[in-house]
């Protein structure tokens, strides 16, 4: 496992076979988190949203589901005697 030394300014020098790895190029980000035993570094993308496409992946559609569930709903709120 790589030990990384920590400069008097609190910097970390990311060992290269680990940024090239995780695609960290010079002035790019990462986040700092807090685990439970210890400190995590984790990768930011570029652009987060062109990372979040494509996975929600399947055959589905929001349009589909929301209009079946407004159509559910009219259903409920319609009175015994206006149902087919």
């Amino acid at each position: 496992m790589p030990v990384a030394v920590m400069s008097p300014k609190g910097q970390v020098l990311i060992p290269k076979k680990i940024r090239e790895k995780y695609g960290v190029k010079p002035g790019g980000k990462v986040q700092i988190l807090e685990g439970g035993d210890g400190i995590v570094i984790r990768s930011v993308p570029e652009d987060p949203i062109a990372a979040a496409c494509g996975f929600l992946e399947g055959d589905f559609s929001l349009t589909a589901d929301l209009l079946a569930e407004h159509r559910k709903e009219s259903d409920r709120e319609r009175t015994p005697q206006d149902r087919p």
